[in-house]
């Protein structure tokens, strides 16, 4: 299935407290705190999500003048299903066989 991009204006925050868990960001933002992450999103004037069918794989949100500067407060998205050191050591050696 294809990712699909919308403007955000109504995202549920356990579905993006659970994505912001799954990736690094998590660490760094209140996740623990649902009232805080609500206000967090619903101030924000630029909220671009992705979405595989139903689930929610992820998220930027920005503060923009939307005719010059756009800050990038959060850029969010779910981690693959196999570690990026592994998807590369995969690309490696498909590449080494072609030669």
């Amino acid at each position: 299935m294809s990712i699909v991009y919308r403007i955000a204006t109504e995202l549920a925050v356990d579905e993006v407290i659970d994505l912001y868990r799954s990736c690094s960001l998590g660490a760094r933002r209140p996740v623990d705190d649902r009232e805080r992450m609500g206000r967090m999103l619903q101030h924000a004037n630029l909220v671009i999500s992705a979405w595989d069918g139903e689930q929610l794989v992820g998220i930027s949100r920005s503060l923009t003048d939307f005719a010059y500067c756009t800050y990038l407060s959060d850029l969010a998205g779910a981690p693959a299903r196999a570690p990026m050191h592994e998807r590369r050591g995969e690309r490696s050696r498909s590449a080494g066989a072609r030669r």
